[in-house]
């Protein structure tokens, strides 16, 4: 059994980002979605309070890189606050977006 701890996610996190704040590497992102019984395909609520690994091999010079800089990785996408493109022909756009083939 590997050695576990807590970990509360970031606001905008995805697996993959804290894979790379812990261990300075995505390569952990799908172990973590199954340790925590999760699709590494979903989001995580933020302040929820997952499982993480605590004798996974390190990228330290990425690490360090994140630590100097204060940085935390967290590239999901919030959709809530994305418009949608408007559709029809009064907006269309010959050669972009209207094509006749």
């Amino acid at each position: 059994m590997e050695n576990t701890a807590d970990f509360k996610v970031y606001e905008q996190q995805i697996w993959e980002d804290i894979s790379i704040y812990l261990y300075g590497t995505a390569v952990y992102a799908m172990d973590l979605a199954m340790l925590n019984n999760r699709s590494v395909t979903e989001d995580i609520e933020p302040g929820k309070v997952i499982k993480v690994f605590t004798d996974k091999e390190m990228n330290r010079l990425v690490l360090y890189s994140l630590q100097s800089n204060s940085s935390v990785p967290a590239t999901a996408v919030d959709l809530s606050h994305m418009e949608p493109e408007p559709e029809g022909i009064g907006y269309w756009i010959i050669k972009k977006n209207f094509i006749v083939t």
